[in-house]
């Protein structure tokens, strides 16, 4: 088989032929960094907490509300401390960042398995926040550093196609894995499962090597600290391009993530959808979601460049959103939901390419960072205006407002000057 013989050529010979065709290139990047391919199938299959995470505590006799301020614990303090982790990544590597990140992820899930007091919860979620900012870019820039330098601009494209694809299937999986074990042996069987996936994960990587050059200096780590930090700052003030896509990015992600998030669950309500289907359609799109990366990454190339491509997408989602303002039936909101998705999957891979191959290597995890904390309080501002606005006027007008929101992530977009991307 083909597949069985690349894996035996030389190097050498591999580079020549990854040159050569397109094919190859997709069985190279599969083969070369299928460990993190596997870290992604697994990561999605930790959504498996996600679906019945209010059900769980509620078991232990916490409420909904106190319940969900453990889950914003996740969602806020990673805006404090991507930066300084993302440096560390940068400072004493992506390796030792990410297994410190899973290894902190293990102790908090065993904590939750057998606490019973909130207090506790509290301080393993403010923990979990600030152990899940370890891995956040330095999981993707440990990866992209084992990518030969002359190849990595073409296998990036295919990187974060394959990336998406596989955590799609770990969602999927489940979904299904989910409704098997709460039916059998309960909602803690869930968390179990979610700490087994992150054992296998923790596993997989531990023996994975990193292409990492610690460089040899009489400055102290600190200092070294201070110099990545700097040098990512400084990079993004003078770099227009890694600015505009940050900032496009930022007020794209309040309507995706913080105001649609909202949003969307009350205009499905009055759009009378009932509950108990909108976790079968979600399944479908998640199953859209393993192909639609793929395809999206050759229809990007049809583009002149991946900045108008990107721009499209964020056209189509506003055209999506205002066609919800003026639309109200169960039909319309299955649709809804399916292109929404669909849509996000379709701009995530290419974009993430696009942003890495305007940032130099040594300082990948830092930008890396800065962009993840942009999102985070990007959706933090969503999240609070999308409740305000669903509250006061309902998901229709609430959607309408998220849809303005793209005007300025397409201005900042605009400004990207790289056409040859």
């Amino acid at each position: 088989m083909k597949t069985g013989y690349f894996i035996k050529t030389p190097l050498s010979c591999i580079n020549y032929l990854y040159k050569q065709d397109m094919k190859i290139t997709k069985t190279q990047i599969l083969y070369k960094l299928w460990p993190f391919f596997g870290y992604k199938l697994f990561k999605g299959a930790c959504f498996i907490t996600s679906i019945t995470f209010f059900v769980f505590f509620s078991e232990k006799g916490i409420d909904y509300f106190k319940a969900s301020i453990l889950l914003s614990l996740l969602f806020f303090l990673p805006i404090f401390f991507e930066i300084i982790t993302g440096v560390v990544a940068d400072t004493l590597g992506r390796k030792l960042s990410v297994l410190m990140g899973i290894s902190g992820e293990i102790l908090i899930i065993s904590g939750i398995i057998f606490g019973v007091n909130y207090y506790l919860f509290f301080a393993l979620f403010i923990l979990w926040g600030i152990a899940t900012t370890f891995t956040t870019g330095a999981d993707d820039a440990w990866a992209i550093d084992l990518i030969p330098k002359e190849s990595r601009e073409k296998a990036l494209n295919h990187y974060y196609m394959f990336s998406s694809s596989f955590y799609s299937a770990g969602m999927i999986a489940a979904g299904i894995l989910s409704s098997f074990l709460i039916k059998f042996y309960g909602n803690t069987s869930v968390w179990t499962a979610r700490l087994i996936f992150v054992f296998i994960i923790f596993a997989i990587l531990i023996f994975t090597k990193e292409n990492f050059e610690k460089e040899i200096r009489k400055d102290s780590v600190f200092k070294l600290f201070y110099k990545n930090l700097s040098k990512g700052f400084f990079y993004f003030l003078h770099n227009s391009n890694t600015k505009n896509i940050i900032l496009g990015e930022f007020f794209a992600t309040i309507a995706l993530v913080g105001v649609g998030s909202v949003a969307l669950q009350k205009y499905l309500l009055q759009s009378f959808l009932y509950e108990g289907n909108w976790g079968i359609v979600y399944s479908v799109s998640a199953i859209a979601g393993i192909f639609i990366p793929l395809l999206a990454v050759r229809l990007s190339r049809k583009f002149s460049n991946q900045r108008n491509y990107l721009i499209v997408v964020f056209i189509s989602h506003a055209i999506l959103f205002l066609s919800a303002s003026i639309i109200l039936s169960p039909l319309f909101a299955v649709l809804f939901i399916f292109l929404h998705n669909s849509f996000e999957d379709a701009f995530n891979p290419v974009n993430s390419s696009f942003f890495h191959k305007e940032i130099p290597s040594e300082i990948r995890a830092t930008l890396s960072s800065l962009q993840a904390t942009s999102l985070g309080l990007s959706a933090f501002i969503g999240a609070i205006a999308g409740g305000f606005l669903t509250n006061n006027y309902g998901g229709q007008i609430a959607i309408s407002v998220l849809a303005l929101l793209f005007l300025p992530a397409i201005v900042f977009y605009l400004k990207i000057k790289t056409p040859n991307l």
